[in-house]
């Protein structure tokens, strides 16, 4: 009897994961089906180094893009955003151009904006109210972890996943853009 259950209880868990797998594919596939509009970015807050100043789309090949939206924790984020030190240098280094993107809850603007400033980090921050960019890019997956990808030149999703948190999109991101660069 203890056979049969454990056979049935594998047999869901497989059919569990399979879905999963399944939902996420598809996810990233709505991911790379439209271009990432920047759009909103121009009329945003954008912070570099603790100040405010004018964003610029990036002449770059490839941009990596980090979105933390609403239902993310942006104090957490921005307290962990030195982690990114070491590979937007190496990405900077081969002209990637990163950017964060917050788009907080319109309670939490004004800090996140405080917080930014504070910390003074040398990336490229950008802070969007009202939803902008995420009602320009209804395609991005409500997924966190589908929240970090790599543009092309044309804005086109070519790789998903966090080079930090991940060693193997960090390596697969820094090759495609060696190539391209080559």
């Amino acid at each position: 009897m203890k056979t049969v259950y454990y056979i049935l209880l594998l047999t869901l868990m497989s059919i569990v994961i399979s879905c999963e797998n399944k939902k996420f594919s598809n996810e990233i596939k709505q991911l790379q089906s439209t271009p990432i509009n920047l759009s909103c970015c121009k009329d945003a807050v954008f912070i570099r180094n603790g100040v405010e100043t004018n964003y610029s789309d990036a002449d770059s090949v490839y941009k990596l893009i980090i979105y933390i939206d609403s239902t993310s924790c942006s104090p957490c984020f921005i307290s962990s955003m030195l982690d990114y030190t070491e590979t937007i240098e190496t990405f900077d280094s081969a002209g990637v151009s990163t950017l964060f993107i917050f788009e907080p809850a319109r309670q939490h603007e004004q800090d996140v904006i405080a917080s930014i400033k504070r910390n003074a980090y040398p990336f490229q921050t950008v802070v969007v109210s009202n939803r902008r960019f995420s009602a320009l890019n209804p395609h991005i997956p409500s997924t966190t972890v589908l929240h970090s990808f790599l543009l092309n030149e044309n804005n086109n999703v070519t790789i998903v996943g966090n080079p930090i948190l991940n060693p193997k999109i960090r390596e697969l991101m820094h090759n495609i853009i060696t190539i391209k660069s080559n």
